[in-house]
């Protein structure tokens, strides 16, 4: 059971790391269709592509992803000694698993068009 909670919160953080980067990229690039795929494009294979994208010197990248993931690791109850030597790269590889999300659930990013 204790797996199922942690696959879901990790899901869910996942979900809301995605959410977190749609609004900053509406926000430096316009509400439009086809933002996510852009910005999913660009964090693929390397997350720092989103700071050409965004010009914004990796604000975007740190904030809306890195930083997010690491506070999620550091909050769920069962760190593991992995996050313990290397947070950073505990956080890079949460945020690879968030990019890989976002670039195969595109649609579900790209709300605003229904509005």
């Amino acid at each position: 059971m204790a797996k199922n909670n942690e696959k879901k919160a990790r899901h869910d953080i996942i979900v809301d790391m995605n959410d977190f980067l749609m609004d900053y990229a509406a926000t430096k690039l316009g509400k439009k269709a086809g933002l996510a795929q852009q910005v999913a494009a660009a964090g693929q294979p390397d997350l720092t592509g989103l700071d050409d994208l965004f010009k914004d010197n990796g604000v975007g990248r740190r904030t809306k992803y890195l930083e997010v993931a690491t506070g999620f690791l550091r909050d769920e109850a069962d760190i593991d000694a992995a996050l313990a030597k290397d947070p950073e790269g505990e956080a890079a590889q949460l945020a690879q698993e968030a990019m890989t999300y976002l670039s195969s659930h595109t649609s579900d990013f790209d709300r605003w068009e229904e509005a």
